[in-house]
């Protein structure tokens, strides 16, 4: 019932087998703090000394909630694991190169080792290039994140070297439409 009523008021983006991924509503906030306020979530991030706060989760919902993204060549939704029903993290593709995004994820510990970041993965990469007109996607991590590497690898991006991103050096992958 809960999930007809998400159905009937939110955009899905899209589910996977134990997944979905939608547009955010202002119930989320509190579920999203609890996660993204975890210092463990953000220890390879830019945000790695300033877990998020709850004005911050807010500020952030808020904005995607304006864009109102309804197509997957740019977007941000809330992950909910279909058994629990429950936000475990976010996911999306952020604008980088023209028809070229970058892929995020971000999912709360607990949910760590699970194949979630896989799963959704694969799912934006085939997604967006059926829906879109997006050309390839890029990916990129801290050179120290071992487990986000590998996710990136396991959905079928290559190894692209180490670059600067956002004011700091990350490894970066890519995938692209034709392969």
């Amino acid at each position: 019932m809960e999930e007809e009523i998400i159905n009937n008021l939110v955009y899905i983006y899209f589910e996977t087998k134990n997944l979905l991924v939608r547009q955010y509503t202002m119930k989320d906030i509190d579920r999203l703090y609890e996660i993204m306020s975890n210092p463990l979530v953000h220890q390879y991030t830019k945000d790695k000394n300033c877990p998020w706060d709850r004005l911050k989760t807010e500020q952030y919902i808020r904005f995607f909630m304006d864009k109102n993204f309804v197509t997957l060549d740019c977007f941000h939704g809330a992950i909910i694991e279909k058994a629990s029903n429950k936000i475990i993290g976010l996911a999306g593709l952020n604008p980088y190169k023209e028809n070229e995004p970058e892929i995020e994820w971000k999912l709360g510990a607990m949910y760590w080792n699970k194949g979630y970041a896989t799963e959704i993965g694969k799912d934006i990469i085939s997604k967006a290039f059926k829906t879109t007109n997006i050309i390839g996607i890029y990916g990129m991590a801290d050179p120290e994140n071992v487990a986000s590497r590998r996710v990136l690898q396991k959905i079928g991006m290559n190894y692209l070297g180490i670059n600067e991103f956002r004011n700091k050096k990350d490894a970066f992958y890519y995938i692209g439409r034709l392969q």
